[in-house]
C-alpha cells in the first residue's frame, strides 16, 4: 500500500478528536498544557480541560467555578502553543475516579492527558487513571519533562492487538501534523530469538510499511525501550496498553516504561 493510501485510510478532517486535560490549580500548568495543546494541533483535535471540584453541594459553587474559569483563561493566554486549538472547560463534581470515567464516556474522549505522580502507599489519582480509563488513550506527562516539539516518535511494537491502535494513532499524526514527524517502530527480541529477525521485518512491511522505519533490538523489552529513549532524543513514545497476552490488565512493559521514560508517553 502506498503512503498516500495509508494516510487516507479511515480518517477524515471532520472527525472530532478530543483530548482531555486534567487540570489541578495546585500543579504547574507547564509542561502538561503545552504537550496537550501541541498534540491537539498535530492530531487536528480539540482540548477539553476538566477540573473536579470536591462536591456539588456548596454555597460557593458559582464562585469556585468562576475562579477556575479565570485561572484557565489566564493560563491559555500565556501559552503560545494554545493558539488556534479549540478548547472548552468542563467542571465536574467529586474527585472519585468513576466521575472521570463517566466524563470520558459522555464527552467521547479519545486521549486523556494528565501528570503522572507515584507514592509509596496507596494509589494516586494518576495511577487510577491508568488502571480505570480503558476506553480512551492516555497522554502521560511528568512535571520534570521539559517541553520539546514532537518531531521524533518511538513506537514499540509487539504485534499484539494494541499494535493496530498504535497504527491508528500514527496514521492520524502523520496525516494532520503541519510538520514532518519521524516515526521509528521498535521490536525487541530475546537474544535467543535472533533467528526471527527476518520474519519480524516481513511482518512489519506487510502491516506498517510507509509509516516509518523499523528497528530490531535484543534484550529486556522495558529496559531496551527506556535505553533507546534516553540515548536517541525521542520526543514521544506511543506504546500499547496490553501485551501479547491480550488481557485487559495493564502491560508490565508499559508500566515500566511509564515509570522510567524521559519523555511523555501515549498509551493506546
Amino acid at each position: 500500500m502506498r503512503k498516500e493510501e495509508l494516510l487516507s485510510e479511515d480518517i477524515t478532517p471532520d472527525e472530532k478528536y478530543r483530548i482531555a486535560l486534567s487540570f489541578d490549580p495546585d500543579d504547574e500548568p507547564s509542561p502538561l498544557f503545552e504537550y496537550t495543546f501541541h498534540l491537539a494541533k498535530l492530531l487536528n483535535g480539540e482540548v477539553v480541560i476538566v477540573h473536579a471540584l470536591e462536591n456539588i453541594v456548596s454555597t460557593h459553587t458559582e464562585e469556585e467555578e468562576k475562579k477556575i474559569t479565570t485561572l484557565v483563561e489566564k493560563i491559555i493566554s500565556s501559552i503560545q502553543l494554545t493558539q488556534g486549538v479549540p478548547y472548552t472547560l468542563e467542571i465536574i463534581y467529586g474527585k472519585d475516579i468513576d466521575n472521570f470515567a463517566q466524563f470520558v464516556e459522555k464527552r467521547n474522549i479519545n486521549l486523556f492527558g494528565f501528570y503522572y505522580f507515584k507514592k509509596l502507599f496507596g494509589k494516586t489519582l494518576s495511577e487510577q487513571f491508568i488502571e480505570v480509563l480503558t476506553t480512551c488513550g492516555l497522554l502521560i506527562v511528568k512535571e520534570e519533562h521539559q517541553f520539546k516539539p514532537i518531531k521524533k516518535v518511538l513506537v514499540p511494537l509487539d504485534f499484539s492487538e494494541s499494535s493496530f491502535k498504535q497504527k491508528e494513532f500514527i496514521l492520524r499524526l502523520k496525516k494532520f501534523s503541519p510538520h514532518p514527524i519521524e516515526v521509528v517502530f521498535l521490536h525487541v527480541l530475546d537474544e535467543e530469538d535472533s533467528g526471527q529477525e527476518e520474519e519480524i521485518k516481513l511482518l512489519f512491511a506487510e502491516l506498517f510499511d510507509g509509516l516509518g522505519s523499523l528497528k530490531v533490538a535484543f534484550g529486556n523489552p522495558s529496559k531496551k525501550i527506556v535505553e533507546i529513549l534516553e540515548t536517541e532524543n525521542y520526543n514521544l513514545v506511543v506504546i500499547g496498553r496490553t501485551g501479547k497476552g491480550l488481557n485487559l490488565d495493564f502491560g508490565k512493559v508499559t508500566g515500566e516504561v511509564i515509570k522510567e521514560t524521559p519523555c511523555p508517553v501515549v498509551v493506546v
